[in-house]
């Protein structure tokens, strides 16, 4: 099973490139079964008003309209109510992108079958897991092609 969900992912990542903080579909399916229940309280205001448990219910927000943003940290309330400008307020895609990373940095990669990437800093990952977990630092890194890099 894990070899078919790793071809699936590759297919994703190379058909749909530009999921570094405009497309997260890919994150949004993986969110979508998250309960966000259980993790922990950090409530975050979105941009529509709406205080959210945590990133990860911010993050499912954005997933199903994309016009929520993040306003701020903590409650719609427990700050006045103002203008902010566009750097100031974090795109939701980039909330989906931080839960994401910090669910890797809690989780071991597997090798698989067939999922080694050349990523676009010259470096052969392993696998999709450590090429995603290695995106979580550098947000520039897409897939430049399937398997080695060229020596």
């Amino acid at each position: 099973m894990k070899p078919v969900i790793g071809l699936a992912v590759l297919i994703t990542a190379v058909c749909g490139q530009n999921f570094n903080g405009g497309d997260a579909r890919w994150y949004c399916n993986i969110l979508g079964n998250e309960d966000c229940t259980s993790h922990h309280l950090d409530p975050r205001c979105g941009t529509n008003g709406v205080t959210y448990r945590n990133m990860c219910a911010l993050g499912q927000a954005h997933c199903v309209d994309h016009s929520i943003n993040q306003q701020h940290d903590g409650s719609c309330v427990s700050m006045l109510t103002t203008t902010r400008s566009p750097q100031q307020v974090v795109h939701g895609s980039e909330i989906v992108l931080d839960f994401q990373c910090v669910m890797l940095s809690h989780r071991d990669c597997f090798d698989t079958i067939n999922e080694v990437i050349c990523g676009t800093d010259g470096i052969t990952y392993p696998t999709f897991c450590e090429y995603e977990k290695a995106r979580c630092t550098h947000r520039n890194l897409h897939v430049a092609s399937l398997g080695h890099c060229a020596a």
